[in-house]
């Protein structure tokens, strides 16, 4: 939620159990500022901000950072009822730093529901905790990704996964290839006949995209998953709606932009919406997390690299 202080002019979406700031730490910060030993984050008064090279504007410190932009998740999760105690969600999770933020976030929220469950156990037993899976598209068939290198990768975010605290979350690695139904032929071989069919760049994105979609459907139908979430952010939103508007398809911007998109099976939901590109990969940096991952998958992609794990 937002603070809608009546003095607040830094937009931020606060976090409700955060304590404010003490009036000796404003005061100290302010005479710093007057002082002129340097600027103070906007929303906690004690604190320096980030560097404004780096992130937004530079208004805020970390911890102000990273509290005002898994306010701004929370805040679209609950404003459009993308979860609820009784779903099932699969994240959908590609290296990039949107899909990394968006686990982390999903998994915070996770775990508060948790241990406020735990801690009225024995008074109210009504509400369960929503259910999280992780789902990770295989595309080395289309990207030729070296398979020393896609093992490499596969480790990783088996690691990063297991890391995170209970409750637990299951993960579904599932080659984009094994879309097809088991047949005679070899799936992987009629994948690549495939797009070898598709002559431009832009045809194959648009194909594999749509491939990748009908993987993550195919998983969260076979494992009861009812919800998939996805870390398209505001940035990614802004360039799918400039190549969808070149491409003659602006009849379906009206979905593709919203929060929630119900044409699928599996609804889609989209809780960074209201997020930039430029605020996930800082909250990346300031975490330290590592970005072999997407940097991998994305030095073997083709000419048109939006078509392989852009998120």
């Amino acid at each position: 939620m937002a603070c809608n202080g009546a003095s607040c002019q830094s937009n931020c979406y606060r976090d409700e159990d955060e304590p404010s700031a003490k009036p000796d730490d404003v005061r100290s910060a302010a005479a710093a500022a007057d002082e002129g030993t340097g600027a103070v984050c906007v929303k906690c008064k004690a604190n320096e901000p980030i560097a404004a090279a780096a992130a937004a504007d530079g208004r805020f410190c970390a911890d102000c950072f990273r509290s005002n932009l898994f306010g701004k998740f929370r805040h679209a999760v609950a404003s459009n009822a993308m979860i609820s105690p009784a779903d099932n969600v699969l994240v959908a999770f590609s290296g990039g730093h949107a899909s990394r933020v968006a686990l982390q976030f999903v998994h915070d929220m996770q775990s508060k529901a948790q241990k406020n469950f735990d801690a009225s156990r024995d008074l109210d037993r009504s509400l369960p905790v929503f259910g999280v899976g992780v789902a990770f598209i295989d595309e080395s068939a289309a990207c030729l990704i070296p398979s020393s290198e896609m093992d490499g990768v596969l480790r990783d975010i088996k690691l990063m996964v297991s890391q995170l605290s209970p409750p637990h979350k299951e993960l579904h690695i599932f080659p984009v290839e094994s879309v097809y139904s088991e047949g005679s032929r070899d799936s992987r071989d009629r994948l690549k006949e495939l797009l070898d069919r598709v002559s431009d760049a832009t045809g194959k994105e648009d194909l594999l995209a749509h491939l990748r979609m009908l993987a993550l459907q195919k998983i969260a139908s076979s494992y009861g998953y009812n919800r998939i979430l996805l870390g398209s952010c505001t940035s990614r939103i802004a360039s799918h709606v400039l190549s969808a508007t070149v491409k003659g398809q602006g009849y379906s911007l009206p979905a593709d932009i919203q929060y929630v998109d119900a044409r699928w099976g599996v609804p889609l939901v989209f809780p960074l919406h209201d997020c930039l590109a430029q605020e996930l990969r800082m909250l990346c940096h300031l975490d330290g997390a590592a970005l072999r991952l997407q940097s991998c998958l994305m030095d073997h992609a083709p000419a048109s690299t939006a078509w392989c794990h852009h998120s």
